[in-house]
């Protein structure tokens, strides 16, 4: 099991609902969390057997604009 965080440019609530739905149609992602910004929203995904790259080119594909973010 792995932990990824992205930072996503979501302002508005419909975009949010979006990602959510997006979110829980991807396989292998067993827990989320969103924590909203002023600017954008923190995702915080735990996945297993799910590449970083994966999940960003799914959301992408979906019209979100994303980045990982890694910690130190």
């Amino acid at each position: 099991m792995e932990n990824f965080k992205f930072e996503a440019l979501v302002t508005e609530d419909s975009q949010l609902r979006k990602l959510e739905d997006c979110i829980k149609k991807i396989p292998n992602i067993s827990d989320w969390q969103i924590t909203k910004y002023l600017n954008g929203v923190l995702l915080s995904v735990k996945a297993a057997d799910i590449r970083a790259f994966d999940i960003v080119l799914t959301l992408q594909e979906n019209g979100f604009s994303l980045e990982r973010l890694y910690e130190e």
